[in-house]
Formats: structure tokens, C-alpha cells, sequence
């Protein structure tokens, strides 16, 4: 019996650099049997991005046409034939080898689970959404008393961690998320009717797909897989990946991977994080992720540094070959 089918849908806008390392390490680290590739582009600019894209010859679709994020998420979703679906922005890394994807597609098959999140998650926000949870009985909080997370478990057993009522349940921006194609095509496209969200790429699309959840009548929970897959690429001192805001305008620093490579980090193999995979609640982002031949940016706690950097007074730079 052939195994479920897994859409891998990836959005692409004016950071070659970055999706250059996505689809490398992609074809290191995807050893799924069945995968549909799709790869929306909303309209890039950046010198060599478009016939990079054409040059990738394993893409079952490779749309290139100017979109909002919204509608880029709408049409990966229109395309995808796949019983699950994986939707990645390309500013992240897969940085493990191995089995992972079918420890997912277990986990996500069960019918109480909405979004898995794969990505490393830094160590500060691994302690709040499962370390610091309060305890809540009968709509109180019991003090000094922590909630414990649910548990699943695959049949690798690799663990995956209830978000509980902590995170919600759909993965409603897109980002990094990874769920069963029916729930996306029951809650419906994101809303794509631009409003003012200057911090916000998704323009409120966001909000609006998780008041559809809410009023859906789905009791779903998101839950994480302790072994991430992939991570963020941060390229900036200050925490932040070179976001794109107002169409050409690239915020914080955004450079190539030193040294020549492709790659800005060191791909894994799983035994590698055997080790790290007993540590609670999950292995942080700041254990997993070896960039190769940079620092990663970090504060005297040894804690990665996190920050949108997105405001009418911080430099940006627009990107090369806009108008």
C-alpha cells in the first residue's frame, strides 16, 4: 500500500539567497516517497531569483507571477493534490535527515491534531509554551503549579508536544505548518483583501483565518515535533531574516552563506540528535542549529535574539532591480 501523498508548497519573494539553502537542503533531507513540489513566486525582482526557479527541475508546479502572500497561500492550496500539506516560506533550513516526514504524516493522520509545528523553536519560547504553562482548574489558575503538555508518540518514538490552549490549532498564517490538506480546504482560502498591517505580511489574513477556526466547530490541537526539521535563517545581528514589507523594501541584514556554500547550516544526520531528543521539554534551536562559518546572534544567556525590525524609522534597503 503506497504511503499518503505530501504536498510540499513553497512561497518565494525577492531572497534567492534564502531559497537557494531551502531547496538544496530539500534535497538532502526529504526521503518521503511521495511528494508533490509546488513553488509560488510572487513576483520577484532580485537578479537570477526567476531562472533559479526554472532550473529546478524536480517542481511539479512553479508558478511566477506577481501576489500578495494571501494569495500565494491560495493558490499552493488550489494545486495540491497531496492528503497533507507542508507550506514553508523560503527564509527557512531543513537541517536533519531522516524519517521525519512519515513521523508527521502518523502524528497528523489522527483526527485531534490540527497543525504540527517542525521548525526549532528557541529555548525562551519552548520554556513558555510548555515549561511555564499555568495549571487551570475551573477557570483558575492553581499557583505555582505547571500544566503538564500532552503527549503523543510515534512509532519511531519520536515524542510530539500538545500546544494545548497556548497556541492556536491551525497554523492560521501559513508559516511553517504542516496539516491535513481537508482542514485547509474546509476553513476556506485566506482572506486576501488587503488591509494596513505594517508589521504583519499577511495583511490580517492571519486574524481572519482564526476566527474562521473558532466558528468552524473543529476541537483541534497543534502540537510539536521535538525533533525539528528545519529552522529559521537569521542573517542579521539583531535576530531578524531580512523581512520583505511594502513590496521591495528588505529589512535587516541579508547576506549569502560565507564561504561559498549554499547551505548556512550544517545538515544533521539523525543520529546526530539522538542524544538531544531526551532533553525536556524538546531540543532548542540554539542546541540543534550549527551554522556554518558565522555566529549565530544570541544575548550573554546563550539565547538566540529575535526581532521583526520593522518600523517607519529602521534603514532598509530596496531590493536590487526594483523599479
Amino acid at each position: 500500500m503506497s504511503p499518503p501523498l505530501v504536498t510540499i508548497g513553497v512561497l518565494s519573494y525577492n531572497r534567492l539567497h534564502y531559497l537557494r539553502a531551502l531547496m538544496t537542503s530539500a534535497r538532502e533531507c526529504v526521503r518521503y516517497p511521495r511528494v508533490q513540489w509546488i513553488l509560488v513566486d510572487g513576483g520577484s525582482v532580485e537578479p537570477g531569483l526567476r531562472e533559479y526557479v526554472e532550473g529546478l527541475d524536480f517542481l511539479d508546479h512553479a508558478v511566477l507571477a506577481p501576489s500578495t502572500q494571501a494569495e500565494a497561500l491560495n493558490r499552493i492550496v488550489e494545486l495540491a493534490e497531496g492528503d497533507f500539506l507542508m507550506l514553508l516560506p523560503e527564509d527557512v533550513q531543513f537541517v536533519v535527515r531522516g524519517s521525519w516526514l512519515e513521523d508527521m504524516v502518523e502524528i497528523a493522520a489522527r483526527p485531534e491534531v490540527g497543525h504540527v509545528q517542525f521548525d526549532a523553536q528557541r529555548r525562551q519560547t519552548l520554556r513558555r509554551h510548555f515549561s511555564e504553562r499555568p495549571l487551570i482548574v475551573a477557570g483558575k489558575r492553581v499557583p505555582l503549579v505547571h500544566a503538564r503538555p500532552r503527549v503523543l508518540r510515534a512509532s519511531s518514538g519520536v515524542r510530539f508536544l500538545g500546544y494545548g490552549d497556548v497556541r492556536e490549532p491551525i497554523g492560521a498564517a501559513g508559516h511553517v505548518t504542516f496539516t491535513r490538506t481537508e482542514i485547509r480546504r474546509r476553513l476556506g482560502p485566506w482572506r486576501t483583501r488587503e488591509e494596513h498591517h505594517p508589521r504583519d505580511s499577511g495583511l490580517g489574513a492571519e486574524g481572519d483565518m482564526i476566527r474562521r477556526y473558532r466558528s468552524s466547530g473543529l476541537r483541534l490541537e497543534a502540537f510539536l515535533m521535538t525533533v525539528p526539521a528545519v529552522a529559521d535563517v537569521v542573517t542579521d545581528p539583531r535576530g531578524t531574516k531580512a523581512r520583505i514589507r511594502q513590496g521591495n523594501r528588505r529589512y535587516g541584514r541579508y547576506a549569502p552563506p560565507p564561504g561559498g556554500s549554499p547551505l548556512y547550516y550544517r545538515i544533521r544526520e539523525p543520529q546526530e540528535l539522538e542524544q538531544l531528543a531526551r532533553t525536556k521539554p524538546a531540543p532548542a534551536f540554539e542546541d540543534v542549529v550549527e551554522p556554518c562559518g558565522f555566529e549565530l546572534p544570541v544575548d550573554e544567556q546563550g539565547n538566540l535574539l529575535k526581532a521583526d525590525v520593522i518600523s517607519p524609522e529602521e534603514p532598509y534597503e530596496l531590493v536590487e532591480g526594483s523599479p
